[in-house]
């Protein structure tokens, strides 16, 4: 757990990442892997030569900002992680998101003997880093996993009406025998780069981080280890590239990077903008479906959205 501990450890507010690049440059260097950064800031590392790569990717950065040497995460039990900041005495946020992706790409780089993963910045500002991802990246890739969901059990697999994977995939990587169902989810980079026209398939997976962008923010170990155990097999048992196109897309709520400032996540005001625009978007589908005389795909209610 030397290297979770360190990556909670390492301060990296959104636009100010260079702590995290710092580390991680030196993990992949330590690893011998080949890696590379754009003008944005985002980290690309390639390990072995193949027709096609499995790619997992994360955001570097996290909403938290901290200020002095006081703040450290602390390992409860041996199965929880959990912040806190010894001049405040208060709890404190520890980045699991995205951190806990990171962790997971950095094992998938360390296992596996063919890897691609991208670290992007300034995810929690708008997606910055992947609306800007060099594309020809994945212009090789399998598919694109991401680990960057609360809880232990969502795979997501459609944001704001956009179908992010194929039918086929989802059977393919069988997600129940893991214990994950499939969700809708909120905007991420998976969604930024399905926008952006990537042509595979890709899921944003539930990595075992717990009431993320404010300071109670905490990791249960054995739900980020099942997030891998989830990973480790869709990079085993699918070999072949997985296409899917984007289906259009829609346009996402106003505001919503609003929702996420310095004093973390505002809840109100998300369920003011998913009452006047999510809501609305659902109940339209539904009507629609109901006189087609099928679902449609649609998996859940529009009370099943989750931040």
């Amino acid at each position: 757990m030397e290297r979770l501990m360190a990556l909670y450890n390492t301060a990296s507010p959104s636009g100010r990442e260079k702590s995290m690049i710092r580390l991680l440059k030196a993990e992949l260097t330590g690893m011998g892997i080949t890696h590379y950064q754009d003008r944005k800031g985002n980290l690309y590392a390639v390990k072995g030569r193949a027709r096609t790569y499995p790619c997992v990717v994360a955001h570097m950065d996290e909403v938290h900002r901290r200020s002095g040497g006081d703040y450290a995460a602390h390992m409860v039990d041996g199965h929880f992680v959990v912040g806190y900041d010894r001049k405040r005495k208060k709890m404190a946020g520890i980045g699991a998101d995205d951190k806990n992706g990171i962790w997971i790409c950095l094992k998938c780089l360390e296992e596996f003997k063919v890897m691609k993963c991208a670290f992007f910045v300034q995810e929690e500002t708008g997606c910055i880093g992947s609306g800007a991802a060099d594309m020809g990246f994945f212009a090789d890739c399998r598919f694109v996993l991401q680990c960057d969901r609360k809880g232990d059990s969502d795979l997501v697999t459609r944001i704001s009406g956009m179908d992010l994977c194929s039918e086929e995939f989802i059977e393919r990587i069988n997600p129940e025998k893991y214990g994950y169902q499939v969700a809708d989810g909120m905007h991420t980079d998976v969604y930024a780069l399905k926008r952006r026209g990537l042509g595979i398939s890709c899921v944003n997976i539930s990595c075992g981080y717990y009431e993320p962008h404010t300071n109670h923010e905490y990791t249960v170990l054995k739900d980020l280890a099942k997030c891998y155990r989830l990973v480790r097999h869709i990079v085993c048992c699918h070999k072949e590239v997985s296409r899917h196109t984007p289906s259009p897309v829609r346009r996402f709520m106003p505001g919503y990077y609003e929702l996420f400032n310095e004093r973390g996540y505002d809840e109100e005001l998300f369920m003011r903008y998913r009452k006047k625009y999510v809501q609305p978007m659902h109940a339209g589908h539904t009507r629609l479906e109901k006189r087609k005389g099928n679902s449609g795909g649609f998996h859940d209610k529009p009370e099943d959205i989750q931040p």
